[in-house]
C-alpha cells in the first residue's frame, strides 16, 4: 500500500512537469503557426466581426467648369495672324489648348488691338467708356504707371481663380509684387525674367582682325570683359580697307540710346532713382556713373568707332544698325537679346555676351530686363474677370509632358553657339539683371540720354547731353506728381 502511494506521488509530479514544460514550449513558439490538419475541431468556428469603419463612398466627380461659351480676348500690339506650328512642342501645345477650350466651353483669342503707339489710348478710352477692348491686355512697361495711378486697372488678386498669384511656377512674383498696392495685385505675368541688354559680335570680323572669334566669352569668364577692353577691340575692328579715308567697317554699331543705356546699367546705375525719404522718383542723369557712361559713348563716337546714322533722306534712323551688323559693316552691336530674330538670317556667325562692366565700384555684368505685364480693365465685370482668369491660367500652364522642360531649350535654337546660352543667357535669366525705374514715370525715354531728340551723340559734350536730359526728366517727373507747367 505504501509502495502504491509512493508510485502515485511520483506519477503526479511527472505529470505536472510535463504539463509545465509543454506550456513553456508553447510560449516560446507563439510567433510560429501550429497546424494540425488531421485534428477535428472541438469548438464551433468564431465568426469574424464586421469592420467598425465602413468603406467610404467615393465622392461624385465634379464636372469640368463650364464657362458658357465665353469668348475671351487677349489684346496686344504685335499679333498679325495664327501662330505657325513648326515644332512638336508647338503642335502639342495647340492640341492641349484645343482640348481645354472644348472641355471648359470657352474660346480664347490673342489679337492685335492697334499699333504700339496707340495701345495705351485704346486701353484708356475703352476702359473709361465702360466697354474694354479686351479681357486681358498685354502691357508694355511704359504703359503701366499712369493707369495704375488713375485706378484704371482691375484688382486681379480679387479673382479667386488666380489664387492670389501664389504659384511661383506659373506667375512672375516680382511683377506681382512691383505692382501691388494696399494688399491687392494689379499687374501679373506668366513670363519669367528673360535675357535683355547685351552685346552681339560678328565672329568673322574678329577672325579677320586677328582675334579669337570666342574672345569675348573668354574675357567674360575671366572677369576681364571691361569698358577698356571693349574700347581696345573697337579700335582693332574699325577698318578702312582701301585707304580712302572712309571707314568700311566700324568697331561698334547700334542704336545710340542702347549704347549709352548699356553703359549706364553695366556701371551699376540707372537714369532714375527712388528716394525713400520722399517716396518719389528723381532724375539721376547727373550722377557720376551715368555721366561716365555718356562720356564713354561720346568719346567712341567722336573717335569714329561707332557707325553714324545714315544721312540719306528717308533712311531709318532707328534700325539702320541692323543692316550694318547683318551685312558685316559693324563688328560689335550692343542691343537687346530679342534682336536675335533680326540677325537670324545672317551668313556670318555671331556671339552674345553681357555688355562689359563699367569702371565704377558699382560696375558689374548685368542685363536689363524688359518686363511688361498683363492687366484687366477696371470696367470688367467681376464674374467675367474670374472666368478669364480661370481660362488664362489653363492657357499658359505647362503642356502635359513638358512640365520638366529645360528653360534654356528654346534659346539653343536661336543662338549661334552653345556658349551664348550656357555662359550668358543662363546667367541673365537666373538673376544677373535689373529693372529700370525709368518705366515708372510716364513720358521718360532712354533717347534723352543719347540726345537722340536733337541729333544724337555728335557735336555735343557729355555734360550738355546730361543737362538737356535732366531738364526733360525733371519736367516729366514734376508733371507725374501733379506739379510744373504740364500738370493739371
Amino acid at each position: 500500500m505504501i509502495k502504491l502511494k509512493k508510485l502515485f506521488a511520483v506519477l503526479l509530479v511527472l505529470s505536472v512537469v510535463v504539463v509545465g514544460f509543454a506550456a513553456c514550449s508553447g510560449g516560446e513558439k507563439e510567433d510560429e503557426e501550429v497546424s494540425a490538419p488531421d485534428a477535428t475541431p472541438t469548438t464551433a468556428p468564431v465568426e469574424k466581426e464586421p469592420d467598425a469603419t465602413p468603406t467610404p463612398t467615393p465622392e461624385p466627380t465634379q464636372p469640368p467648369r463650364d464657362l458658357g461659351g465665353i469668348e475671351i480676348i487677349v489684346g496686344d500690339w504685335w499679333t498679325t495672324g495664327e501662330e505657325k506650328i513648326e515644332t512638336q512642342k508647338q503642335e502639342d501645345q495647340k492640341a492641349y489648348r484645343d482640348q481645354i477650350q472644348a472641355e471648359h466651353n470657352f474660346k480664347l483669342t490673342q489679337k492685335q488691338l492697334g499699333v504700339w503707339a496707340e495701345f495705351l489710348e485704346i486701353f484708356t478710352t475703352s476702359t473709361m467708356g465702360g466697354n474694354p477692348a479686351a479681357d486681358i491686355f498685354m502691357m508694355d512697361q511704359k504703359f503701366l504707371p499712369e493707369p495704375l495711378k488713375q485706378g484704371l486697372f482691375y484688382p486681379v488678386s480679387d479673382c479667386p481663380s488666380f489664387n492670389n498669384f501664389e504659384n511661383a511656377d506659373l506667375w512672375n512674383q516680382s511683377v506681382s509684387k512691383a505692382y501691388s498696392q494696399n494688399g491687392k495685385v494689379y499687374v501679373f505675368s506668366e513670363e519669367m525674367d528673360s535675357p535683355g541688354l547685351g552685346v552681339f559680335w560678328n565672329k568673322r570680323l574678329f577672325q579677320e582682325a586677328g582675334l579669337d572669334p570666342d574672345l569675348i566669352y573668354d574675357l567674360q569668364a575671366s572677369g576681364e570683359w571691361t569698358w577698356d577692353k571693349f574700347l581696345e577691340l573697337a579700335r582693332k575692328l574699325t577698318r578702312d580697307d582701301n585707304n580712302d579715308s572712309i571707314t568700311d567697317i566700324y568697331g561698334v554699331c547700334g542704336w545710340q540710346r542702347e549704347i549709352v543705356k548699356a553703359g549706364v546699367f553695366s556701371n551699376g546705375s540707372d537714369y532714375v532713382r527712388y528716394n525713400p525719404d520722399t517716396g518719389r522718383y528723381e532724375n539721376n542723369q547727373k550722377s557720376d556713373e551715368v555721366l561716365a557712361s555718356i562720356k564713354f559713348a561720346v568719346d567712341m563716337f567722336e573717335e569714329g568707332l561707332i557707325a553714324p546714322k545714315p544721312l540719306e533722306e528717308g533712311s531709318d534712323e532707328i534700325k539702320f544698325f541692323i543692316d550694318a551688323f547683318t551685312t558685316g559693316k559693324g563688328a560689335m552691336c550692343p542691343a537687346e537679346w530679342y534682336r536675335n530674330s533680326d540677325f537670324a538670317a545672317m551668313t556670318d556667325d555671331w556671339g552674345f555676351a553681357f555688355f562689359p562692366k563699367g569702371p565704377a565700384k558699382t560696375g558689374k555684368y548685368q542685363t536689363m530686363y524688359l518686363s511688361g505685364g498683363r492687366v484687366m480693365s477696371s470696367a470688367i465685370d467681376p464674374q467675367r474677370a474670374d472666368d478669364a482668369a480661370f481660362a488664362y491660367t489653363l492657357w499658359i500652364s505647362p503642356v502635359p509632358g513638358y512640365e520638366d522642360d529645360d528653360p534654356l531649350t528654346d534659346y539653343y535654337s536661336k543662338a549661334r553657339d552653345t556658349r551664348a546660352v550656357e555662359e550668358t543667357i543662363k546667367r541673365m535669366i537666373e538673376g544677373e539683371g535689373t529693372h529700370s525705374l525709368l518705366y515708372n514715370v510716364p513720358g521718360l525715354s532712354f533717347q534723352y540720354g543719347a540726345y537722340e531728340q536733337s541729333g544724337g551723340l555728335g557735336n555735343i559734350s557729355p555734360i550738355e547731353i546730361a543737362d538737356a536730359a535732366s531738364a526733360l526728366f525733371d519736367a516729366k517727373i514734376a508733371e507725374f506728381y501733379g506739379e510744373g507747367e504740364g500738370a493739371e
